[in-house]
């Protein structure tokens, strides 16, 4: 074998040792990719699955939970002791209980009963103020659904009429006693909730605040003060000048500037100096200035205003 057919066989022994490393890459990346994919699949699931069995441990507490506050599972017993703690609370309250009655006692599944009380009653307001807070302390599976107070003819206490729902879970362990203890630890005292309540008057005609009046009043004010006083075209493009009339102070705006003077606010999105009027995108719509008019004399843009 002479000198070129020497340099020709290791060349092409090279060639094939590059094209043998080449497919041997080519197939390490294929599989390294496969054990990427694999790998953040299991990620993946491993990830769905820890999620899921914290959703069942919470779905459990909260069954749990509600398991404490469910009443007793034997229907009878369930409405008597439930009504009697319901009255109980009305008059401790010092309301007047004209009417407590159960509308309804349905099965709405295997897995629970609902109760539907309906309660007619009067009194004032700090007195139905101490039985809320006492029905959402207490630690049972309730709620009212439904209440409608009026004012009697003096406006001096309340006609009160609720609907009251509660709930006994098929699986709590409690057959003929209710739950105990308290469901519900206010940050308030009952004094303190009392006042807070007590202190609006419900059934008074609403007074706006004068400071607030006032305010807004200020502010149209300004809105009816400010004229597009001047349009002119300098280094940086069109410019509009906003002259207050009662303090004289002049603002300058261009296009893209946002205005805002009293109630008017909005972007300047066109200045026309040839037909003397600038367009603004407000919240409520597109609207035209012409030179002159103040910024309350607005127009909505016609469709003629390009």
């Amino acid at each position: 074998m002479n000198d070129r057919e020497k340099i020709l066989a290791a060349a092409v022994a090279a060639m094939g040792i590059l094209w043998g490393a080449n497919q041997g890459w080519e197939k390490y990346q294929v599989t390294l990719e496969k054990n990427i994919n694999a790998q953040q699949n299991v990620a993946q699931k491993l990830s769905t699955a820890r999620t899921a069995k914290l959703r069942g441990q919470r779905a459990q507490q909260k069954l749990r939970r509600w398991q404490r506050q469910s009443l007793p599972t034997d229907p009878d017993i369930a409405k008597s002791l439930y009504q009697d703690w319901l009255q109980q609370q009305l008059t401790t309250a010092g309301l007047t209980v004209k009417e407590l009655n159960l509308r309804s006692s349905q099965a709405s599944s295997t897995s629970y009963r609902q109760f539907s009380f309906v309660v007619n009653a009067t009194g004032k307001l700090e007195q139905l103020t101490d039985f809320l807070y006492r029905f959402y302390q207490a630690p049972h599976l309730h709620r009212i659904s439904k209440a409608d107070l009026m004012p009697t003819e003096d406006r001096k206490s309340l006609t009160i009429t609720l609907t009251i729902d509660a709930l006994s879970l098929a699986e709590t362990d409690r057959k003929n006693q209710l739950a105990d203890g308290t469901h519900e630890e206010f940050k308030q005292t009952l004094d303190q909730f009392r006042n807070s309540i007590v202190g609006r008057n419900l059934f008074a005609t609403y007074q706006p605040n004068k400071t607030a009046q006032e305010s807004a009043s200020s502010k149209e004010d300004e809105a009816t003060q400010a004229k597009f006083s001047g349009i002119n075209y300098g280094q940086d493009g069109w410019q509009m000048s906003v002259r207050l009339e009662k303090s004289g102070k002049v603002s300058y705006f261009r296009e893209g500037d946002t205005i805002e003077i009293g109630q008017f606010k909005g972007t300047i999105e066109q200045l026309d100096g040839e037909r003397r009027l600038v367009i603004v995108s407000t919240e409520s719509g597109r609207v035209q200035i012409r030179l002159g008019q103040t910024l309350s004399e607005s127009e909505p843009l016609s469709e003629s205003v390009l």
